[in-house]
């Protein structure tokens, strides 16, 4: 009887954790990581389709339904139009994933409190003279409802050398956009690698400013300007205290300027390559007389720079 209890007490245990085991297995099997697929909003990733409705569908009821990611993994996605990335939503691309843009408008119009990761935005059309990532001041970005972009390419294959790469705009009185944090992108193939503009203010008496972001460990390649900054010295239009950092800036046949400068206090650190491939008297880095008191370590002969502003402060230049 003892044998035969021990026995049957076994035979239970077993049974346990093989019931354990196979619905530890399911869960994990079957059960997604918590998000919002595209394609249950109609979007095919075929690479043949418009799936711009689809995406925007998964946005808005991500920001409709407790902010869950969105999340577009691993294949290649057509946009016919642009989308507008509601606040407090994640877009979640994977590595291989792919946005093939066709037409001319700004790809992602990004809201406050959102963040972009990985994948690829792909511009394929000459017409293209839009933005791939648009920023307006109009979201008053600041420290508690910043935005995040990370480890993302942006590429225009076109040919065509338009359009802009990241695109901040402070225009109406009182936009701001600071403290956002773009890190790990790529961007290739544009007019304008980035453009930070902070213009005059309209219909009202407060400032604009574009200040405090940081961009760091981008690759900024094949690009008319990697780099230009459009504002006064300081406000009402003032563009200052942004830094970039850890670049490596590819210059091609095709790019005319490195940097193009004005604002205050920002920083700019980075490798340049190819300089000596480039037309000898060309101006690779430009300071405009509303620059003041900005920062630059950049690898550029000093014949290649040309500074019209006050207190600038350039190292690593070369004789």
């Amino acid at each position: 009887m003892k044998r035969q209890y021990i026995y049957s007490v076994t035979i239970v245990l077993l049974t346990v954790t093989v019931v354990l085991l196979i619905g530890s297995l399911s869960r994990e099997t079957i059960e997604e990581p918590r998000g919002v697929r595209v394609e249950a909003f109609g979007a095919e990733g075929n690479d043949k389709q418009d799936d711009s409705s689809a995406i925007q569908a998964a946005i808005d009821y991500s920001y409709e339904n407790d902010n869950l990611p969105v999340q577009l993994l691993g294949k290649t996605y057509i946009l016919n139009r642009g989308l507008k990335l509601k606040e407090g939503v994640t877009l979640e691309m994977g590595t291989a994933t792919k946005l093939l843009v066709e037409g001319n408008f700004n790809v992602l119009e990004v809201e406050q409190k959102t963040s972009i990761t990985n994948g690829t935005i792909e511009i394929t059309t000459p017409e293209f003279r839009g933005a791939a990532i648009y920023v307006s001041g109009e979201e008053q970005v600041w420290t508690t409802n910043r935005i995040h972009i990370d480890n993302v390419t942006l590429y225009n294959s076109s040919g065509t050398n338009r359009g802009k790469g990241i695109f901040f705009k402070a225009g109406s009185s009182g936009e701001f956009i600071s403290f956002v944090n773009v890190s790990g992108v790529n961007v290739s193939g544009f007019h304008t690698a980035v453009l930070l503009e902070a213009t005059p203010p309209v219909g009202g008496e407060n400032d604009n400013f574009i200040n405090g972001n940081r961009f760091v460990n981008m690759t900024l390649d094949d690009c008319v300007v990697c780099i230009q900054v459009n504002s006064a010295v300081t406000v009402p239009n003032e563009v200052s205290g942004n830094i970039f950092d850890n670049l490596q800036i590819q210059l091609t046949e095709r790019t005319d300027k490195a940097v193009i400068l004005s604002g205050s206090h920002n920083i700019i650190e980075g490798m340049v390559w190819d300089v000596a491939f480039m037309n000898a008297r060309q101006t690779l880095l430009e300071l405009t007389k509303d620059s003041s008191e900005n920062h630059l370590r950049l690898n550029l002969p000093k014949d290649r720079v040309a500074d019209e502003g006050r207190g600038n402060h350039l190292s690593a230049l070369e004789e």
